[in-house]
Parts: C-alpha cells; structure tokens; sequence
C-alpha cells in the first residue's frame, strides 16, 4: 500500500530540533553560569553547554543549581543523539525536581522524547500525557505535549488514544499549524482504527486547510477513494494530482498502479468512471491489457482494451488494441463482434499500421460467419493494397481455395486472384478429366470475367467438353460465340474444325460446310485440313446420293485434296480409302 510508505514518511519516527521548552526558565534566576549554559544551548552548541552544566553538577551545593544541571546535560545528549544517557540523566533530575514545573515540565518532556527516540512509545507516551494532563495551564508546552503523546500513541498503535488527543487539540488550538499537524495522525489512526470513512473525511478536511504535505495527501486520499470503491472519485483525485503536482508524476503512478493491482477488474467494470489523462488510461487499462493479452488472459485483456479505446479513441496505442480486440474475439470464437471490431478498425484508422493484419483476419472472420463475398472482398482489398506484404502469398491462398468453393464470389474481386483461380481450377479439373465440373467453372469464369484475356480460352474449352461428350447443341453455340467475339483467336483453328464437324453431327450440312470450307481456306496446313475435306467430300456425297449429279465433281475434288493431305502426313490408309471411291466415282 503506498499511502503507508507516504504516511510513514509523513509521521516522524524521531523528533528532532524540539528544543528544551520554558527557555527563560533558569537565565534570569540563577546567575550567570547558568544563563551562559543557556545561550550555548539554544544557540546549539551542545556540547560547550553540556560542559557547563556537567560543572554545575560536580562543584555546587545549591539543590536547584544541580537539578537544572542534570535537566540541561539531560537535553544536550538528546540532541547528540545519546538517548539511553539522557534518560538516565534527567530521571536524576525527575528525582530531584519534586513538583516545580519549572523543572518537572523539562523532565518529562525530555524523558519523551528520549523515550520516543528509543521506539520505546508507551514510556514515550506516559511522559508526554504526565505533561498533558497535569499542566495544561501552561499553553504552548501544553500543545507541543499533546501532539507528541498523539504521535506516540500512534507508534504504540493506540488509535483510539490519538484520536481523543487530537480531538483536544482542535477543541484548544483551533487553526494552529501544530493542529494541523496532529490532524495527520487523527486521519491515519481512523484508517488504522477500520473507519476508511472516517478517515477520508477528516484527510478531506485537513487537504483543504492547506497542509503542507497537500500533494502527498491528495494522493493517499485517491488511493483511499479506490478501497471505498468510490471509483469515479478516485479517477477524478488521481487526475488532478496529475494536472497539479507534475514533478510527483511518478509517485502518483505507482499508487496508481497499486490501485489498479488491487481493484483493476472492478474499475474496469465500472461505467460510471471517466477517464481524460492517457497516463491515467495507460496504467489503468493499456498497460494491464497487454499484460493480460501477453499473458494469454484473453477476457481481463478485452475488458481493459474496451475501456482504453472508449476512452482515448484517437490515442495511436487506441488502434493497436482495436486490432488486438478483433484477434482475441476471433480466438473466443465471437466472429460476428471480431468482423464489428474489426471494420471499426477500417473505418477509425485507414492508415493504421495493422491494417494488413486486419484485412486477413476479417476475412477470416467473415468466412466463418459464411460471409463469403464479405471474405472475399477483404482479402482482395488487401492484395491490391500490400501486394509485397509478407503475408500476401497466403492470403492469396486464402482467396484462391474461397474461389475454388464459391465461385461466384470471384465477380467481386479487383485484384486478378479471382479471374486467375477460376480459370486455374476449371484448369485443373479439366486435367483431371473431370469434365462436367470443368465445364461449369469454365462458364462461371466467362459470366464473371469476360473481358479476361483468357476469356476465349475459356469459351473454347467448353465447346470441346460439350463436343467431346456428344452435347453438340451447346458445342455449336459457344464455337458459333468464339468465331464471332475471336476471329483471329489463338484456338480460332480448332474451333472452326470442331465447329464444323459439330454442325455435320447435328446433319446441319449446309452451316457445315460453310465453316469447313471457311477452315480449309484459312489454315491449308493444318494437320486436320484432311479430315476437314473429308467431310466436306461427305456433304457433297450426300447431296450426290440425293440426285444432285452436279455434286459429284466435289465429291472427286474434295476427296482427292483430303487423300494428298493423308499421304503428306503418311495416313496412307486413309488416303487408299477415299482414292478407292473416287475411282468408284469414275474420277
């Protein structure tokens, strides 16, 4: 508790340069020996006097002239710090000065504050109350005796006692600094006592009679409001100790930091308390938050972290711990008040340093919560914005296996991971031999992306899984697409052949050999031009076989161009094929 390290600096354990009281007692009476004795000891020369009234001791007679020898030795050993011989001496001077005040007040205050010096507080206290109670005609000594039996009695524990002591002082010397002085005992013998109300009240009123120990004070009195749970006025104390004692920064601190020890939790639950000073938010929340969060005490960490953003939102640490919060409800499973958290982040600090880190985990977040465009779109933004983060790759992956399950969220997506994952997994199903499924990505990739570059080669892989799996219908329509949107595109070969072999399939032979002879005329040279003539030889055939004798001709030609083509290639079988029909043909 650092307001008993502060009381205990604020309650003197030794009393020191209290001079002998009734200092004209003996200078105007007894010669001047005596009076020379006495001009060196309040002069403080101790041991010039002590000299003197050693003197006096050993070479007189006069009964009074000893006694106030050993009264005087007495208290020059107390300010030379020789306790045990001090009190030897003046109990010499106790026996000796019967009941003279003169003499018996000087005993007793000596004997306690020799006493007091020793730690021996009861015999301290005694010699103080004997003082106290028997003279207290005599003012000033009378005080001085009060406020030192109160401040033994303090030392002995005796609350009670001080409390009454001091209830006397400020009844006879109301105002008086030494009053003020006691107060300070009276406050911490209530706290002492057990009565923290009490205590509050009367260091309340001692605070605002200006003690000089007020800075000291006010910080007890704020650690004192946190016991009471009277947070808010704890707050309120710490800051204006804060704004008023600035060179006590870092003793307010620590008792700051004792209070949050002992009561974080419940300031923290507190909303009743406002907080303006970021030190006072620092050691209350930030500090004990990271702590916490380091620590893996994840619900102490986000109630401290709440408070410190509620607080000092624009405070730079504010969007550090906001960022933290979303991490600690993603990990507590709380995905729908991590994404809240997370886009308040966003949306309070766009230039926040963990703006990376956000943007990862919302899609993450958002993914759990089946928000697949919502993923989707953090993890492109983020991409597009730190695409040399060291975390780019693997949220490029992060984006690229969401594209995979659901394909549609690639539509919204700006950064070229959506259109290159569809294409790539349509790709890979495609060698997988997984036609249907290939087809369907495929699709999906010209519907979302169809001014991608690799648009057409999309348009003509679903022309041949329908080609190849006999689906000439949807065969016809997506070569008959590609000619019209790619006529010089890089497939634009095998289209117009599988185009016009889908069309003799469908017996559309009239389309047919329009596209046939089209991919003869463009591509002479391809390794399919045989088999593109061979069936345009076909077409005709069969207008032949219907009485169109004028097609026979075409049937010659188109067969022996597609035979020359098979023997270049070494298809000789082929070619025997067709040269055997056309000599049927009389060619």
């Amino acid at each position: 508790m650092l307001w008993v390290f502060i009381g205990q600096n604020l309650i003197p354990t030794v009393i020191e340069d209290y001079k002998r009281p009734l200092p004209d007692a003996y200078s105007n009476d007894y010669g001047e020996v005596i009076a020379r004795a006495e001009r060196y000891y309040y002069s403080g020369n101790y041991e010039r006097a002590k000299s003197i009234y050693e003197d006096l001791i050993r070479n007189t007679n006069v009964p009074d002239y000893i006694t106030i020898g050993f009264i005087g030795n007495g208290w020059c050993l107390i300010h030379l710090g020789r306790y045990s011989e001090a009190i030897d001496t003046l109990k010499k001077a106790e026996i000796r000065g019967a009941r003279n005040p003169k003499f018996i007040i000087p005993v007793y205050m000596g004997l306690g504050v020799a006493y007091y010096n020793k730690r021996r507080y009861l015999d301290a206290y005694r010699y103080f109350s004997k003082v106290a109670f028997q003279y207290p005609e005599w003012r000033e000594v009378y005080k001085d005796a009060l406020y030192f039996g109160a401040l033994a009695a303090y030392m002995n524990a005796s609350y009670s006692e001080v409390i009454s002591l001091v209830d006397t002082m400020e009844k006879r010397f109301p105002g008086d600094n030494k009053t003020l002085e006691a107060q300070i005992l009276k406050v911490f013998a209530y706290r002492k006592n057990g009565e923290l109300f009490k205590a509050i009240q009367t260091l309340k009123d001692v605070i605002n009679k200006g003690h000089p120990n007020k800075p000291k004070l006010e910080i007890i009195l704020a650690e004192w409001y946190a016991e009471n749970g009277n947070y808010d006025s704890a707050i309120v104390q710490y800051e204006k100790a804060l704004s008023n004692y600035p060179l006590l920064k870092d003793t307010i601190l620590s008792s700051l930091a004792y209070t949050e020890s002992k009561y974080g939790d419940a300031i923290a639950a507190n909303k009743n308390i406002n907080v303006t000073n970021p030190l006072v938010g620092e050691v209350l929340f930030y500090n004990p938050g990271m702590k916490a969060f380091n620590s893996g005490q994840m619900t102490k960490a986000q109630a401290r972290f709440e408070r410190f953003i509620e607080f000092f939102p624009d405070d730079p640490r504010s969007a550090k711990i906001t960022a933290y919060m979303g991490q600690l409800l993603f990990q507590s499973g709380s995905f729908q008040k991590a994404v809240e958290k997370l886009e308040y982040y966003i949306q309070k600090y766009p230039n926040g340093e963990d703006m990376p880190a956000v943007l990862e985990l919302l899609g993450k977040a958002k993914y759990k919560l089946g928000d697949y465009k919502g993923a989707a779109e953090a993890w492109d933004r983020f991409l597009l914005e730190y695409p040399g983060h060291q975390s780019a790759e693997n949220v490029k992956k992060l984006l690229q296996a969401l594209v995979s399950e659901h394909p549609e969220v690639a539509q919204y997506l700006r950064s070229g991971v959506g259109a290159e994952a569809v294409f790539n997994n349509a790709l890979a199903l495609y060698n997988q031999g997984a036609y249907p499924k290939a087809a369907k990505m495929f699709e999906d990739f010209l519907k979302y992306f169809p001014e991608d570059p690799r648009a057409s080669k999309a348009m003509f892989s679903i022309g041949y899984i329908a080609y190849i799996s006999k689906d000439y219908d949807k065969a016809i329509n997506y070569f008959s697409q590609y000619v019209q949107k790619y006529p010089n595109g890089e497939d634009i070969e095998n289209v117009l052949y599988l185009y016009g072999l889908a069309l003799y399939a469908k017996n559309d032979y009239e389309n047919a050999l329009s596209v046939l002879q089209k991919f003869v005329e463009s591509f002479p040279s391809s390794d399919k031009v045989g088999d593109a003539y061979k069936f345009i030889g076909l077409i005709y055939y069969k207008r032949y076989e219907q009485g169109d004798g004028s097609a026979k001709e075409q049937v010659i030609y188109n067969f022996k161009m597609a035979a020359q083509a098979y023997r270049k290639r070494g298809k000789t079988k082929e070619a025997q094929q067709l040269e055997d029909i056309i000599k049927q043909l009389g060619g």
